[in-house]
């Protein structure tokens, strides 16, 4: 590398990038009206609430600034069933013209030494002085989505340095939130030392990065039902207690799971020019080697990287062991060699091989998050201050974390479907004890009924399909889908599903050849009473015909028994089938 090229690689590196992560959570909507009405009676999650929520007024502003964005890329209308919208929460101070939607500012704090165990070693970084991010503006935003759920979108604005101890507080950051690894100090991290401070709270309380998650989502979720509560009904606001339903949704036994439990997906955008410029094609295939980084032993059994160790370390080696562990969620990045840093920084959607492209970006995909590093970008400039993030990446983002939920509800109701044959023996299974598949069918052909029904209503009719009017859009859809699995695997449930219907030909079969026996013994039984009727008929005839006559009478009324029994016979004997 030349001295120019050296040194403005050096400028670039000195200052600071953003990463804008936006954690997203989605709460199906059998448990938001399970939580509800733990609540309140005042109110029911149906479509009714979804049209008082869209009609609010507080909504405006974030609507009038990203919904134009999102139709300049989609044309939604083309889902003639999906009707998303945003949903501002509430802010505690006053808005600010350059951060309208600020919900917070917080710092986070990290200490000095980092602890984690992999491949059967423990390792530790250690550094001179604790990572500490100040400054981290919050924004807090809903999407109602059109099967009636809700998904809970809160973005961090952090900035950061070139730094090693700036590389391992992100990776723990990110760590926190999806524990891979065999990460044993990750809990305790998080729950002592990953701390959190509010710059708007005069009480400077500390809670984990978990904890303030969980804080923040109690409040949004107390002021939106509040909201809804005041709207749409006469009962005071407080009848819907903040705390309980936050509770309810986060830890309640309702349907759906706790969101305490749920992992999030995540979009993070690193606006870093130095980070841009390494991750451009002709640099990241440059080095045939990277220098190597070995830790120390230490007298407690765990390998460590101190500062020393890492000040020897070349700035841009260790930005792209960096980058490739980030992309991939592994803490231990510097025990990559050069293929798998060359694996890892790999994007799904290539960057244009120009020195002049400013607006060009990568896009990487795990599945859990979708990483797009930029530059600059005039999308991200102008939806950061409502959502804290690409409004184009983030609508691809929804629409992969809408269909991802509904794939997983057809992978609930194909699995239901399976087990309810194999407990009335139509799948080889056979249980002692249980009836056999003919005395089933019934049930059988209604849960086959119950089940097209249920996948039209709950998953094909609110599916997302690729309505993004541009190529790069178009791109990441498809590549976020692909890295998510959407696509794999509904494709494998659909070709269960196609299996499983050869079941339903069977249940069809069973019941027809039931009600043609049921149709057929009727019939014979109406016959002999229509018999038996007209025999009635004739003994009285005889019986008035030979009065007086007893011995003709006996003789009469054997012949008409005699024939009587013939016709019952052939009437209830079982039809010849033809060969």
């Amino acid at each position: 590398m030349n001295q120019s090229a050296e040194h403005a690689r050096d400028e670039l590196r000195r200052h600071a990038g953003k990463l804008h992560l936006t954690t997203s959570f989605l709460i199906r909507h059998e448990r938001l009206r399970s939580a509800l009405e733990t609540q309140t009676s005042a109110l029911r999650w149906d479509k009714k609430l979804f049209d008082v929520l869209r009609s609010q007024p507080h909504n405006s502003g974030l609507s009038r600034a990203v919904e134009p964005m999102f139709d300049d890329i989609a044309d939604r209308k083309r889902g003639l069933f999906v009707d998303d919208f945003l949903i501002q929460s509430g802010s505690p101070h006053p808005r600010r013209d350059h951060r309208p939607a600020l919900s917070d500012s917080i710092d986070i704090g990290l200490p000095s030494r980092i602890a984690w165990s992999t491949e059967g070693s423990d390792l530790r970084a250690e550094f001179d002085r604790p990572a500490r991010f100040e400054g981290v503006h919050c924004r807090a935003f809903w999407v109602a989505h059109s099967n009636l759920s809700l998904s809970y979108h809160l973005s961090f604005e952090i900035p950061y340095r070139h730094t090693a101890a700036d590389y391992y507080a992100l990776s723990v950051l990110q760590k926190v939130l999806f524990p891979t690894e065999l990460v044993p100090t990750t809990q305790e991290l998080d729950a002592g030392s990953v701390i959190t401070t509010s710059q708007y709270d005069p009480r400077r309380v500390e809670r984990s990065l978990s904890g303030y998650i969980r804080h923040r989502f109690t409040i949004d979720v107390a002021d939106l039902f509040k909201r809804i509560l005041t709207t749409s009904s006469s009962a005071p606001a407080k009848a819907v207690e903040g705390t309980g339903l936050a509770h309810a949704l986060l830890d309640g036994d309702t349907p759906g799971g706790p969101v305490a439990n749920w992992q999030p997906v995540c979009v993070s955008v690193l606006e870093d020019a130095y980070f841009f410029h390494l991750l451009r094609p002709d640099h990241r295939d440059r080095p045939a080697g990277l220098d190597a980084v070995e830790p120390t032993g230490a007298d407690d059994g765990f390998l460590v990287y101190d500062q020393c160790v890492l000040d020897r370390c070349d700035a841009d080696d260790l930005a792209r062991y960096f980058l490739s562990g980030y992309f991939q969620n592994v803490i231990d990045f510097l025990r990559q060699d050069v293929a798998e840093v060359l694996d890892g920084t790999e994007p799904v959607y290539p960057l244009p091989d120009t020195e002049d492209d400013p607006g060009s970006l990568t896009l990487y995909v795990s599945p859990t998050a979708v990483y797009e590093v930029v530059d600059r970008s005039r999308s991200l400039s102008a939806g950061r201050g409502w959502i804290g993030t690409c409004p184009y990446l983030f609508l691809v983002h929804l629409m992969t974390l809408h269909n991802e939920d509904l794939v997983r509800r057809y992978e609930e109701q194909v699995r239901g479907l399976i087990e309810h044959l194999e407990r009335v023996d139509l799948l080889g299974v056979r249980v002692p004890g249980r009836g056999r598949p003919s005395a089933h069918s019934d049930e059988t052909f209604n849960r086959f009924r119950e089940f097209r029904l249920t996948t039209f209503e709950e998953v094909h009719r609110h599916r997302y399909f690729n309505i993004l009017r541009y190529s790069t859009e178009s791109a990441f859809y498809e590549a976020i889908e692909a890295g998510r699995g959407i696509h794999q695997r509904e494709q494998y449930w659909a070709a269960v599903v196609r299996d499983v219907e050869r079941m339903e030909t069977a249940v069809d079969d069973l019941r027809t050849a039931r009600q043609q026996r049921a149709d057929s013994l009727r019939n014979k039984l109406l016959g002999a009473v229509a018999v038996i009727g007209i025999l009635q008929v004739a003994f009285e005839g005889l019986n008035y015909s030979f009065e007086g006559n007893p011995g003709k009478i006996a003789w009469a009324i054997g012949l008409f028994l005699g024939a009587a029994l013939l016709a019952a016979a052939v009437a209830l004997l079982p039809g010849r089938r033809r060969k």
